[in-house]
């Protein structure tokens, strides 16, 4: 029986693309005109937040 291929990235690539995602979802939930709602705007701090939690981690792997 063949082994399944499994593709291996780095936790730092991995990262990457979780920050690069995580910013792609806050050009979706940016209000488009006016101000935003109270979801909207914990939506996007926690956005935030996590993407300063990535941005810590990838320091620490520098």
């Amino acid at each position: 029986m063949n082994a399944a291929i499994q593709s291996r990235i780095s936790f730092s690539d991995a990262l990457k693309a979780r920050k690069n995602h995580l910013n792609g979802l806050i050009d979706l939930v940016k209000p488009r005109r006016g101000g935003a709602t109270k979801i909207e705007a914990m939506t996007i701090a926690a956005i935030n937040a996590e993407i300063s939690l990535i941005e810590q981690q990838l320091e620490k792997r520098s």
